[in-house]
């Protein structure tokens, strides 16, 4: 590891040039000390477009100072390249490719292109001390990719994405006190003087903090408005005052409001009742969203602007008229850390009231929201900038690949080698982009061009096959994707990447992608949903929140139009107008369930009457499934008249065979005539009452497969048409009502709000911590780890615990605690509702209060 040290270093050297540049940052943390993070410098292309402007100005007009994507990355490489064929008289075969530094290949090469920079006139005009490249250790090198992808760095481009965001959003971060420019913020908006008399109590001093930094910060928006925005117009392109100043004019408007219910408020009744000030001016503050988003934005062309000297002139003239220290870049900084500033304020007052009313709790949980909705607006806003610049380099617009902003946030993109299997072609080398619900696939043209050769539509197109070889040569990983419907006749294609880390990559990007509108498999009637861009201000129907940003927001359903966020969609009540087409793509998902062995019932009636209480959930059968045996009858002996019997356990009458179940038995409740239902449900089969029938497949909430017991036939038929079989005799019809339960006994728990299906503890956590949901909130999830066992997640002091339900298979009783047992799992929920689980938990001290989706909007 010494040897990373050694001055004499080809790299060393070019690190120390361009420290001397100063375009490169010199640090005290030691991250350019490794050749790895060196090269991880370079990767973006940023420093060297940086360190091309400060040799020659304007070598390169345009670049991305922060890229967000590898593509972006590859520009700015390919524009130092040119600059240093236009501006520095290097030649082409000199030079480095774009793919090289990008994916850390021959790094020698990239020191080699620096030390000739350092030996043009423009860079000893400039005083730097040149160095000279020669041939050194080349393992140095060769190993630096093998350690790029060792260590993930292949991808961390997209890390890096949050890191930026991060950096950007320190000013703007909820949990971040310490703004940048604090001393411009507090200078400007801190008390000068109280309204009254200075209050001796804290609570006092904290409500009139709020009204005077309120009225300082009116003052200032009313600056900037009649100083810079008003004398600036006349001189200035209306479309540049709308870019610098975005919508100020309505923010003061939006606080000259909230500053005369915040003055009522103070004279009526000593600021009690605060909290109601901000909760009238709820819709107003989302203004804020547009305007932060807009800040990258309104500084690059102020910093334009000045570099015309008539115009620096009059924002200087501007700016002294104003009598204010700042700069108008950092005055426009301003509201964005007061709106970031108010759920700190109104905390301070909350912790300093003891009775406070529930008006200021629900105030600063609003503010609190309000953060959130700026940060993730910004975040937004940026990805659609992203698309944007590629929709900008398609050259091919005349092609028909859809709505590229309707594919979603960009995932990932690098090169790949492609193949059209329906031709037989060649692999060739593209560059593809993996958004939310598309892969897009082009051709790099001239002039860093694109053009659109393939659409993927993660809902038309599948993954049917990997390749993954163990020790693989390079391009030997990937994958095949056919349509999902081959009567389209369209093409299938296969996809190969350089690495097997790449793969992985790659994989987990699309599998994220085939989830992301998958409607939770639990519902009876699932959502057909995808990504939805919502109007100006629109809430989610679940939580009665915004859906923050300028594109693909949230989700929405195709056929009742709910709309909801993405967090919130397992949230969502069943969709009341499922179409019946085909089967919901979902539920083909949807484990099957192993057959149920029958339960022993203890009266003689072998079907619950209408009003009695859920049957107990049966044990899951073993790993191997069991066969159960029924004697087989024609239908005239299953008739409602007939009186003849039979045991399921103790065999059949000798004159009757025998017949194999494999799949979960039921009883037809009310005749079918085996009518067209669908295309999608075909054969369908003709059943009587009284029939037995295997259920064999029940991918759809109304329409299963099934095998009868009398015929034979297989076919579909509606689920309500049937009745799950617990007995050990024939019903007598005559005698019994029927209650329908449409499903297995595990869908009968789809009858309480509070159960949510098979689902880990990852989905429970997310799910219970989520905004919105209250202490004492609960759900119950069947196990995946644990075949046929159940959990009760609770929210509880802001966390959510686990608790795991035991079943005892032999009493077929369940419990938290051995000293408290129930005959269904349904007693044991109703029993927590009541009483404390601290009678198990000692620390647990809450019952189970709402059910997960009795919130509102679920």
């Amino acid at each position: 590891m010494a040897r990373h040290h050694d001055v004499n270093m080809q790299w060393v050297r070019a690190r120390d040039w361009l420290y001397s540049t100063g375009r490169l940052a010199r640090r005290n943390d030691g991250s350019c000390d490794e050749l790895l993070d060196f090269a991880m410098k370079l990767n973006n292309g940023v420093i060297l477009c940086e360190v091309a402007n400060f040799l020659q100005p304007n070598a390169i007009k345009q670049y991305h100072a922060r890229p967000a994507i590898k593509f972006d990355c590859m520009q700015n490489i390919d524009s130092f390249r040119m600059a240093c064929i236009n501006h520095f008289g290097m030649q082409a075969f000199e030079l480095f490719e774009s793919q090289e530094l990008l994916y850390y290949e021959h790094f020698e090469k990239v020191i080699e292109v620096l030390a000739r920079l350092s030996h043009t006139t423009q860079a000893k005009s400039r005083g730097l001390r040149p160095f000279s490249f020669h041939d050194e250790n080349q393992d140095l090198y060769s190993t630096l990719e093998r350690d790029a992808n060792k260590n993930d760095i292949q991808d961390a481009i997209y890390n890096r994405i949050d890191d930026l965001n991060s950096f950007y959003y320190s000013e703007y971060s909820l949990n971040d006190t310490g703004y940048p420019n604090e001393s411009i913020y507090e200078d400007i908006v801190k008390i000068k003087e109280f309204r009254m008399d200075t209050p001796h109590d804290k609570k006092g001093y904290l409500i009139d903090e709020i009204f005077e930094t309120e009225k300082n910060y009116v003052q200032l928006l009313e600056t900037i408005i009649s100083h810079f925005y008003d004398k600036l117009s006349p001189s200035v392109k209306m479309q540049d005052i709308r870019t610098i100043f975005h919508n100020i004019k309505d923010l003061k408007k939006i606080h000259e409001k909230l500053l005369q219910r915040l003055k009522l408020s103070l004279d009526k009744n000593a600021g009690n009742k605060i909290g109601e000030c901000f909760l009238k001016t709820k819709e107003s503050f989302y203004e804020y969203g547009p305007y932060c988003a807009n800040l990258d934005l309104s500084s690059k062309r102020l910093d334009e602007l000045c570099t015309d000297s008539k115009k620096a002139q009059l924002i200087a003239r501007c700016l002294q008229e104003s009598q204010q220290r700042f700069s108008l870049k950092d005055l426009l900084r301003v509201p964005t850390q007061r709106i970031l500033k108010y759920h700190l304020l109104l905390e301070n007052l909350l912790k300093a009231d003891q009775f406070a009313d529930s008006s200021l709790n629900e105030a600063t949980k609003l503010m609190k929201s309000i953060a959130l909705y700026i940060n993730e607006y910004k975040r937004n806003y940026e990805a659609y900038l992203t698309i944007k610049s590629i929709q900008d380099r398609i050259q091919n617009n005349d092609a028909d690949y859809g709505d590229i902003f309707s594919f979603g946030k960009l995932c990932k993109d690098g090169d790949i080698q492609l193949k059209d299997l329906s031709h037989n072609s060649k692999h060739t080398k593209r560059y593809a982009f993996l958004f939310e619900q598309c892969l897009l696939i082009c051709k790099m043209r001239d002039s860093s061009g694109l053009e659109v050769q393939v659409t993927l539509d993660l809902e038309s197109y599948e993954i049917v096959e990997k390749f993954c070889p163990s020790g693989g040569a390079k391009f030997s990983f990937g994958w095949k994707m056919s349509p999902r419907n081959p009567k389209y006749l369209q093409s299938s294609y296969q996809i190969m990447v350089k690495t097997a880390d790449q793969f992985g990559s790659w994989m987990r990007q699309l599998e994220e992608g085939y989830q992301l509108c998958t409607p939770p498999s639990f519902r009876f009637s699932p959502h057909e949903l995808y990504l939805y861009s919502a109007a100006s201000n629109e809430k989610c129907t679940v939580c009665d929140e915004v859906l923050y940003g300028v594109f693909c927001q949230g989700l929405a359903c195709k056929l009742c139009k709910t709309v909801c966020h993405r967090a919130c969609k397992h949230r969502l009540s069943d969709c009341h107008k499922t179409r019946l087409s085909g089967p919901i793509r979902s539920f083909s998902h949807h484990k099957e369930l192993p057959p149920t062995p029958p339960t022993n019932i203890q009266n003689n009636d072998p079907l619950q009457t209408d009003g009695a209480s859920p049957p107990p959930i049966p044990p899951r059968a073993p790993s191997v499934k069991g066969r159960r045996s029924i004697p087989s009858l024609g239908s005239s002996q299953l008739s409602p008249s007939s009186s003849r019997s039979f045991s399921l356990d103790n065999g059949s009458p000798s004159s009757s065979p025998q017949l194999i179940i494999q799949g979960d038995l039921y009883v037809c409740t009310k005749d079918f005539n085996g009518n067209y239902i669908t295309e999608a449900f075909e054969p369908t089969i003709k059943l009587n009452r009284g029939e037995f029938v295997e259920v064999v497949k029940r991918d759809h909430p109304m329409y299963w497969k099934g095998k009868s017991q009398s015929s034979g036939q297989v076919g579909y038929f509606p689920s309500e048409y049937v009745k799950v079989y617990h007995g050990h005799s024939r019903p007598d019809y005559q005698t019994t009502c029927l209650p329908i339960f449409h499903g297995s006994p595990q869908q009968q728990l789809y009858e309480y709000p509070w159960f949510v299906g098979e689902m880990d503890r990852a989905g429970g956590r997310m799910m219970l911590e989520a905004a919105n949901v209250p202490d004492g909130c609960y759900l119950v999830r069947e196990s995946q780890n644990r075949v046929g066992q159940y959990s009760i997640d609770v929210k509880f002091n802001f966390l959510v615990k686990h608790l795991k339900v035991v079943h005892n298979v032999e009493t077929n009783r369940y419990y938290l605690t051995p000293s408290k047992m129930f005959p269904t799992i349904v007693d044991l929920v109703n029993h927590y509702q009541r009483n404390s689980l601290a009678n198990v938990f000692r620390e647990l001290q809450t019952r189970l209060v709402v059910p997960y989706r009795c919130l509102p909007g679920s």
